[in-house]
């Protein structure tokens, strides 16, 4: 699944691509019309010829995002709106003039939506497992994901949110690695970052939020904003399926210290695996403790 580099390596490609563009035509998959058909509203979480006609004519303002989250900012002559997306797990844009020209063919095979633009080119999304999300809302305020969300990594108030939410009530009997997976707590952690900074400030992911020191938090924080940019500047994580908009795969795979390993890079012990928030986890239980 893609995590918050991905996210955001896929919002600026965008912003760079498409910021300004207006909609003029939007097609469906026979995958989604039949998903909707039979009441299972596949990918468009609403109405999908509601959301059709609510994205025609728009321009796309900005793209931002919260979390795992993207959002485009959308403007028509009636108003201000906002399209939402999530990535699910295998969600792909591509910026093309068709999706014939999609150069991978599992993504190709998988289109779900095309947003045509004006000046000829087409805003694809590809989705292989179909668990991605797009809805309309008038604020974003007014999406409840948002809402319970934490403030993101990047911002100053960020190390105090993350202190105060790990330490609450509700966190302290839980293991951190499922604490800092919490969008309320810290936004845009997912299974492989999580090991990744768990490792590097080495702290084991079995341990109890109260049972970690304020000290070893605030070091937890720091890996957490550590490897998120180095994954930014690596290209993203691509283990199976991540592609950037321009089909890129990423390399932070090749950085990774803990996850997916056999044996620890660090001691050359072996690596230990538990399954907690239903991810597989990895760990080294002589540099973690």
């Amino acid at each position: 699944m893609p995590e918050l580099p991905e996210v955001e390596l896929v919002r600026r490609a965008l912003a760079r691509e498409v910021e300004g563009a207006t909609i003029e035509a939007v097609a469906f998959s026979d995958f989604v019309v039949n998903g909707h058909q039979t009441g299972r509203r596949t990918i468009v979480k609403e109405d999908f010829e509601s959301f059709g006609s609510r994205v025609l004519d728009a321009t796309i303002r900005k793209i931002g995002r919260r979390g795992k989250y993207l959002y485009f900012i959308m403007e028509k002559s009636d108003g201000v709106f906002h399209m939402i997306s999530h990535l699910g797990m295998s969600g792909a844009y591509f910026v093309r003039d068709s999706v014939e020209s999609i150069t991978d063919a599992n993504y190709r095979k998988h289109w779900q939506v095309v947003f045509r633009l004006q000046d000829g080119r087409a805003l694809i999304y590809c989705d292989i497992r179909r668990f991605g999300e797009m809805a309309t809302v008038d604020k974003l305020s007014g999406f409840p994901p948002f809402a319970r969300m934490a403030v993101e990594y990047t911002d100053p108030d960020s190390l105090a949110e993350f202190l105060d939410r790990a330490k609450a009530p509700a966190n302290i009997n839980k293991e951190i690695k499922a604490v800092i997976m919490d969008s309320s707590v810290i936004p845009g952690v997912g299974n492989i970052y999580a090991s990744e900074a768990l490792f590097t400030s080495g702290i084991l992911p079995t341990r109890k939020a109260g049972n970690v020191s304020i000290a070893r938090l605030v070091d937890l924080h720091r890996s957490i904003t550590d490897v998120f940019n180095l994954s930014i500047e690596s290209g993203g994580s691509t283990i199976s399926d991540y592609r950037g908009v321009s089909g890129e795969k990423g390399s932070m795979q090749d950085r990774f210290n803990i996850y997916q390993k056999k044996t620890c890079r660090t001691c050359g012990g072996p690596v230990s695996t538990k399954t907690i928030a239903t991810r597989n986890t990895f760990y080294c239980t002589r540099c973690q403790r």
